[in-house]
């Protein structure tokens, strides 16, 4: 499997699939991914509450860039931008 790269998570549904399709509008594609379970039982905490947003490695540079770019920065919090998802 290809290798994916986090460029945002949040605890909210709401902000992750508006970061997605702020990407999305700028031509790169996103997964928006949750612990199933988390998703099941509307957990908002803690790793099960973790929504992630991730692209291929090849759009990780441009998505960064478009979201350094976004003014608001409460919508957006400094995280860890180097994580990278898959084998």
């Amino acid at each position: 499997m290809e290798d994916l790269r986090i460029v945002y998570v949040t605890n909210s549904d709401f902000d992750a699939r508006v970061v997605a399709g702020l990407l999305e509008t700028a031509g790169i594609p996103v997964i928006v991914q949750q612990e199933p379970a988390g998703s099941a039982l509307g957990i908002t905490v803690g790793l099960l509450g973790e929504v992630k947003v991730v692209v291929r490695p090849e759009d990780y540079e441009r998505a960064l860039d478009i979201l350094d770019d976004v003014p608001d920065e409460t919508l957006l919090p400094d995280g860890d931008d180097d994580d990278t998802i898959g084998e």
